[in-house]
């Protein structure tokens, strides 16, 4: 009896002296609530010489982002940027550059759309000119300088954007 009453008191110190010396969080100047990154984009969007022409246009390009490991998650929108009094003439190429900017409290995958909108255009037509394809963003760090150019949305039969 006298040799399990010493295991018992035993185990009990044993469990009241164990503790994890790891300083907290806070400790170690690490702020839980961490601010936000910010995902910075510059870009140059180039309109080809052969398309419609554009009078007073809008450009839009949103930045979303979006788990790569998760097939069942939409992407969310981080950024909007809208760049009015976009003018081209078919015959000419014209540059565009602007500023993509946005924050973000976990770092993922994000992919770049941009339209050119034609002047009061009511929600839901579709552009005259669009950024074709996926184009993926910022897989390297927090910003980037990038040079895309659009495509002229067809006639008939294209996307709507």
């Amino acid at each position: 009896m006298n040799g399990r009453l010493w295991i018992w008191v035993l185990l009990g110190l044993a469990a009241g002296c164990v503790r994890i010396d790891a300083p907290l969080p806070e400790a170690r100047g690490v702020d839980r609530a961490a601010s936000p990154a910010v995902l910075h984009l510059d870009v140059t969007c180039i309109l080809p010489g052969t398309g419609p022409a554009v009078s007073n246009g809008v450009l839009v390009a949103r930045l979303y982002e979006y788990d790569p490991r998760r097939a069942d998650s939409q992407a969310r929108e981080v950024a909007r940027t809208r760049l009015p009094g976009v003018w081209h003439r078919p015959g000419q190429k014209t540059m565009l550059r602007f500023a993509c900017s946005g924050r973000t409290a976990v770092r993922r995958s994000y992919y770049l759309t941009a339209v050119v909108y034609p002047e009061g255009a009511p929600a839901g037509k579709s552009g005259l000119y669009f950024l074709d394809g996926f184009q993926r963003v910022l897989a390297s760090g927090n910003r980037e300088s990038l040079r895309v150019a659009l495509a002229a949305v067809p006639e008939e039969g294209g996307p709507t954007n």
